[in-house]
């Protein structure tokens, strides 16, 4: 073989090679747009598919039998309107074993530990309606749900408000009310 033969079978090997390689080039640039075009699709499905969920959900939350109320509705009538406003000295003596003068000082002795911050479900319940409540339960012998009754409170509320109205006062009212002259002779008998 001549030179220039092998030069034609060279160029043709070469060409061979380019062409190779260019269509190597073009499937891996059309691999790689179709990935990148079965990504997108795939995140367009994706997508749609959270939009049918979220859909879904919206429409059986929808069905669903919600809560008619975040608290249980109850009337508190009878503390706002009726003590509050209508009972005089004899009934508050009566009832709560103090003065309605008594009351509000221990109301207000109490306030800065009793106070509770309004949030979005529901209002607290009032500082006075609190050592009402620890003080009408101390002075009978009702039950916490008889209480819860009257003041318009769930029996849970109540027995809560007992132990933290106790609690308050034994924490902050004790050494300032009870004094021991000499606690020896106290505790001698």
């Amino acid at each position: 073989m001549d030179v220039q033969a092998r030069l034609r079978q060279c160029n043709q090997a070469v060409q061979r090679w380019e062409e190779v390689v260019t269509a190597c080039r073009l499937r891996r640039c059309e691999a790689w747009e179709h990935f990148q075009f079965s990504q997108r699709v795939q995140a367009r499905r994706r997508q749609a598919r959270r939009v049918r969920c979220v859909r879904n959900l919206q429409i059986l939350w929808e069905r669903l039998p919600g809560r008619r109320w975040w608290v249980y509705p109850r009337s508190s009538d009878w503390w706002d309107n009726f003590v509050m406003r209508i009972w005089g000295e004899e009934k508050w003596l009566e009832n709560f074993r103090m003065s309605r003068s008594t009351f509000d000082w221990l109301v207000d002795a109490l306030r800065d530990v009793l106070q509770r911050q309004r949030t979005e479900m529901c209002a607290p319940v009032s500082v006075e309606r609190r050592v009402a409540v620890a003080l009408w339960w101390m002075a009978s012998t009702m039950s916490y749900q008889t209480v819860a009754h009257q003041f318009g409170l769930a029996r849970s509320t109540v027995a809560g408000i007992v132990v933290e109205v106790t609690r308050a006062i034994t924490e902050a009212l004790l050494d300032r009310v009870v004094y021991l002259r000499d606690p020896d002779k106290v505790s001698a008998g």
